[in-house]
């Protein structure tokens, strides 16, 4: 796993299993590049359980180089009402679906 922060995905919020999540800018990007994972806490809630959002990309789609993490965030997007994390380098864009949420 590569560690990083991206502080320009600090502060968005999404929401997924009935819960509106903020997230924390922490980043983990595994090996590969194929999977990567994002600190939140739960907004809609008194206690804001502190939790990790998981995404992956698509097994045909590419995945981010963890060699060059850079601040790539662009955008939270919804399709057919599943999150994606979308990130932009200057060559190419990279999609990945939120797949679980991990509480702490």
């Amino acid at each position: 796993m590569v560690e990083t922060e991206w502080p320009e995905l600090a502060g968005t919020e999404l929401e997924y299993g009935d819960h509106t999540w903020e997230l924390t800018g922490a980043v983990e990007v595994n090996v590969t590049g194929e999977a990567i994972s994002v600190g939140a806490k739960q907004v809609d809630d008194v206690r804001q359980k502190t939790a990790t959002l998981r995404f992956g990309a698509s097994a045909d789609a590419p995945s981010l180089n963890p060699g060059d993490l850079g601040g790539h965030f662009d955008r939270v997007e919804l399709v057919r009402d599943s999150p994606r994390l979308v990130l932009r380098t200057e060559a190419r864009t990279y999609r990945y679906e939120l797949r679980n949420v991990e509480y702490e």
